[in-house]
């Protein structure tokens, strides 16, 4: 063990918890390796202290009890960092050897150049008004301050750590497990894009190949850990252990656990990739909740519930059980976790993508009058800095901003090339665009309305087509956030149409649609209904598939076809289908 750790551990264990960012603190760059993390984890748990984040310890008023160790680092937030100067000067003596200069123009901004870059930016907005986007925008983000290359390292670090963390969580789940299995399968398949699934460093050689390679013989691994799981979960289910029994083998479920999360992450699969499993889990919470409402209800109205209704809730229950091998309050713990470690990852990403926000606004004023607006391109640039946030690799020795330039400018030349559509018209195409807007005015004036395409046609002596055509070219664009009429108080987006939300009708008819739903659903036995709203996510709008929800209900995949297509027959019952006719024929008619 790191000898900074032992007196970390130490107050830890008399207090009871401890912090990410004292771990992160108090760590060397070589200590923070999965293989070294996860045995730190391990000894943490052993310990039973408990890791908490950031935001949990300021809310519990901690801060009397934080330890300032030697290795923390100055950070201009509301935390108070201790600052070692040693520290500090060896590490900048380490950067000025292994910097690696990927563009001349790789230096940090320091503060007054940043300020001018503000500054400039102010004044050129200074004779707009006051709820200007563009003023309001540079003016949050001068009360920003720069991030120092200490600083960025620290950021990285806690990035760094609470990613692994993050992603063990998750894979240390037997349900996320079974799920990333399939994934990985379908990559060896060949039916998904391997270099769009895993993610591979670029400077290790033939990483390719040995991540390709590793996957076969891990899968059957990991499959033959969560088989010896599902076995032992049913030996605690069946309840002829003794207490001392089921804790040691509950013990062994999670040392199994441990073992399958470090062999899928040697698979490499991307974050991208793992969160959507975060998901399902919260999915599967939701629905232990929701079983547990109607078994409490049941309970109290038992004149009211037929007996097999409550069976079946309690089959399902021990099924969802069986999915996850874990209990409702288990899986709860571990959701609660992970939102911990979440939040501290999520933090560490905002404070350095917050850090270089000036950044983004310098390279963006090269970009103006390219097509875009000013704000746009700021835009764009802000998705390539949390690209870049995302990419980062601090142990390669070169700074973040030198890294994030060229995310930023790639992501800002891109939207470019695809918005701006920046193309040079004709002399003689020009002179055809001014004639059909004279004859458009004249016609306006003559007719007292907007002259149709026909008209202009007509007039112009030209093909419809081609006065299509030319009328397209001549087109520009403008601004969602152009003021409308002479007060300004409206923005020409407030008139444009979402097609993304549905109108207010459609609103009121899905949810009188989702109610219909509902009220015949309770027609049909509670296991017929669950079965359908798990085949076709009725709900939450997670769907699961036969084998899932037959492991939940504890039978054959043949078996949740049949008990599907019946509930589906039942529902085609003449008295049943009245009651959604009508939404059909609407559908029906929105189609025609």
């Amino acid at each position: 063990m790191h000898p900074s750790l032992h007196g970390l551990l130490n107050v830890s264990v008399d207090r009871g918890w401890i912090c990410y960012e004292e771990i992160n603190s108090a760590l060397p760059d070589e200590f923070l390796t999965p293989e070294k993390i996860d045995e730190l984890l391990c000894l943490v748990y052993a310990l039973n202290v408990e890791l908490i984040g950031e935001d949990l310890r300021m809310r519990r008023g901690w801060d009397q009890y934080f330890v300032p160790l030697q290795t923390n680092l100055k950070f201009k937030r509301d935390t108070p960092w201790k600052d070692s100067a040693e520290v500090l000067a060896d590490e900048k003596e380490n950067d000025d050897k292994n910097e690696i200069h990927l563009h001349e123009d790789d230096d940090l901004l320091d503060e007054g150049e940043a300020q001018a870059v503000i500054a400039e930016a102010l004044a050129e907005a200074s004779s707009r008004r006051i709820d200007d986007p563009i003023r309001m925008y540079l003016t949050q983000m001068g009360s920003i301050s720069l991030l120092t290359r200490e600083e960025e390292i620290r950021l990285a670090k806690k990035i760094e750590s609470t990613r692994f963390v993050f992603r063990r969580f998750i894979l240390e789940s037997d349900y996320a497990a079974r799920q990333a299995i399939e994934i990985l399968e379908l990559v060896h398949e060949g039916k998904l894009p391997f270099d769009r699934t895993m993610r591979i460093s670029t400077a290790e050689e033939n990483a390719k190949q040995k991540v390709a390679s590793r996957i076969p013989v891990n899968v059957k691994t990991i499959k033959t850990l969560l088989a010896a799981n599902e076995a032992d979960w049913e030996r605690c289910e069946d309840g002829g252990l003794e207490k001392k029994e089921r804790e040691d083998v509950l013990q062994t479920m999670q040392s199994r656990r441990r073992k399958i999360a470090t062999l899928l992450e040697e698979c490499c699969l991307r974050t991208a990739k793992i969160q959507p499993l975060l998901r399902k889990l919260q999915s599967i919470s939701k629905k232990f909740k929701q079983i547990e409402r109607d078994m409490a209800y049941a309970k109290k109205h038992k004149s009211q519930v037929d007996p097999d209704d409550i069976i079946v809730m309690q089959e399902e229950m021990a099924g969802l059980r069986r999915l996850v091998l874990e209990s409702p309050e288990q899986l709860e713990a571990r959701l609660k976790r992970i939102a911990v470690v979440f939040e501290e990852y999520d933090q560490g990403k905002r404070d350095l993508s917050g850090g270089n926000l000036r950044l983004v606004v310098s390279i963006a004023k090269k970009y103006r009058n390219r097509g875009l607006p000013f704000l746009d391109i700021i835009q764009e640039g802000n998705t390539g800095l949390m690209r870049a946030v995302d990419k980062y690799e601090y142990r390669r020795g070169y700074k973040f901003s030198t890294y994030a330039t060229w995310w930023i400018r790639q992501a800002i030349t891109r939207a470019i090339a695809d918005h701006a559509r920046t193309i040079r018209v004709p002399v003689h195409m020009i002179e055809t665009m001014s004639k059909l807007r004279g004859i458009q005015k004249r016609l306006l004036q003559d007719i007292g309305r907007e002259p149709t395409l026909e008209e202009i046609a007509e007039v112009a002596d030209m093909t419809i087509e081609e006065t299509k055509r030319v009328m397209k070219i001549s087109r520009h664009p403008i601004s969602l956030d152009r003021p409308v009429g002479e007060s300004e108080d409206s923005q020409f987006g407030d008139f444009i149409e979402d097609e993304r939300q549905q109108a207010p009708s459609e609103t009121a008819t899905s949810e009188m649609l989702r109610s219909r739903i509902n009220d015949v659903l309770k027609t049909l036995t509670y296991r017929e209904r669950e079965i359908l709203k798990l085949r076709y996510g009725i709900g939450d709008g997670y769907t699961y598939t036969l084998e899932e929800v037959g492991r939940i209900f504890k039978v054959t995949r043949e078996r949740v076809r049949q008990v599907e297509s019946k509930a589906i027959r039942k529902l085609q019952h003449p008295v049943r289908r009245r009651r959604l006719s009508s939404f059909i024929d609407q559908h029906e008619e929105g189609e025609e």
